[in-house]
């Protein structure tokens, strides 16, 4: 049975905790295994220096991968806490069933296509040598594991939906111990380089997959047995695209903004700044994560009160959930603008990539503080129904500030010697610039939604 009655006994500021932190932890958690694959790489001996460019060169692939879970990862959970909110059963059913069937199909088509395509993607990635070794070999895993990841998100956003967002912590815990187990045992007693690496995240994602569906059945949450005709079974899938579409932007044109950067770094630099961006990216995500998290989390609250049509609550819970993103992204950039030397060191032995990296996250971290309003902003665009303006903003970050001030900046800089910052460097201007200026477009918006 749903635990949907929770929304009704407690306070806006518990339930934003309640759902938020739960949501952070697992997120954090599901990171984990991008870092420790990271870390795991950067301490495999002589190959280290070359397995982290692997990483790297493959970022933009895995970002990919993210992207598509989030189509029916995310909007399933949106459209279920709005039936609990409407307290529509069969809603919840069909719904329930349309994002389990569509999540399974979808990362399983987009898995056999990477298949078939990789050799063609590494080389548009840059990959070549050695590096393109072992690229494939984690990424002919990834492929698998994909599938298990993307269904087993689906599975638990459904469960934090249904009223139990404690349990994303303990199956995140349990998954992460056993991704760093099953590292230690395959990379550095049996020597298994990038393929224990991948075989590690793979075994983590079966178990998070597993469990998900055991805990789904003991509650009596599992999909029940309904009569769905086809226009009902569209209307739902068009409406779970839609709203899960949003999510699919903002990660896979962070893939292709990954892809352009790598680039531009070979164009002026070398094979080494990508291995530094690639633990530059991974810090970067760390802490993203819990601001996406926030509004994540928030979002269960948001669609129930919007579905009960209860809008002081949905307001209140607006409103805290944008003070609360900047008071963490301002302390944090703060930390780690301070300790980015050290921080870099957790994923590196090698003096030269900590020397690289350091500058680069430094530079990326001006406009972290800007990007908790953002994510917010997109959140209640989402819940509200006007995906369209949610996938705008996104646009506008990635295709038209980020991506061409990523090519002409460091053109710029390497044209005029400006304050005597290499090309290299300057390409990571784009971020922060990119953000401040979205900002600027959309203050208005953002004052609105704050006053009101």
């Amino acid at each position: 049975m749903t635990n949907e009655n929770i929304f009704e006994k407690k306070s806006i500021q518990h339930l934003i905790a309640l759902y938020s932190l739960p949501t952070i932890c697992s997120l954090v958690l599901e990171s984990l295994t991008s870092m420790i694959d990271t870390a795991f790489a950067g301490h495999l001996g002589s190959i280290s220096s070359t397995a982290l460019s692997a990483m790297g060169i493959l970022n933009p692939i895995l970002l990919l991968l993210i992207a598509a879970q989030l189509i029916f990862g995310v909007s399933t959970s949106i459209v279920i806490s709005k039936g609990l909110g409407e307290n529509n059963k069969e809603k919840i059913n069909n719904t329930f069933k349309v994002g389990f069937y569509s999540s399974i199909i979808s990362s399983t088509a987009i898995s056999i296509i990477i298949f078939l395509l990789q050799d063609q993607l590494l080389n548009i990635l840059g990959a070549s040598g050695q590096v393109k070794v072992l690229a494939k070999e984690f990424l002919n895993i990834a492929i698998i594991f994909n599938v298990f990841s993307s269904v087993g998100y689906m599975l638990v956003n459904n469960i934090r939906a249904f009223g139990y967002p404690k349990i994303e912590v303990i199956v995140g815990v349990l998954s992460t111990i056993i991704n760093i187990v099953f590292n230690i045992i395959l990379t550095l007693v049996f020597n298994m380089g990038m393929v224990g690496i991948a075989l590690s995240t793979l075994i983590s994602e079966i178990f998070y997959f597993g469990f998900s569906i055991i805990f789904l059945l003991k509650k009596g949450l599992w999909i029940k047995r309904s009569h769905l005709d086809y226009l009902e079974f569209k209307n739902i899938l068009v409406s779970l695209v839609k709203i899960g579409f949003v999510q699919f932007l903002m990660q896979s044109l962070n893939s292709v903004s990954g892809l352009i950067i790598n680039k531009v770094l070979i164009k002026y630099g070398s094979v080494s700044y990508i291995g530094a961006w690639s633990i530059c990216s991974n810090i970067n995500m760390v802490i993203l994560l819990p601001l996406i998290g926030l509004t994540q989390g928030a979002q269960s609250v948001i669609a129930y009160f919007h579905g009960k049509n209860d809008k002081d609550k949905e307001r209140d819970a607006k409103h805290k959930i944008i003070k609360y993103s900047l008071i963490y992204s301002i302390s944090t950039t703060i930390l780690i603008y301070l300790f980015a030397g050290d921080v870099s060191k957790l994923f590196t032995n090698d003096i030269s990539l900590v020397a690289l990296s350091t500058p680069i996250i430094r530079i990326v971290l001006v406009g972290f503080p800007l990007l908790g309003i953002l994510y917010a902003l997109i959140t209640f665009m989402q819940v509200s129904g006007d995906e369209v303006s949610a996938s705008k903003i996104e646009l506008i970050r990635q295709v038209v500030l980020l991506i061409p001030l990523t090519i002409i900046i460091p053109l710029i800089f390497s044209k005029y010697n400006i304050m005597n910052i290499s090309p290299q460097l300057a390409v990571f201007l784009a971020i922060p610039i990119s953000t401040l200026i979205l900002v600027l477009m959309y203050s208005k918006k953002i004052k609105n939604i704050l006053l009101n």
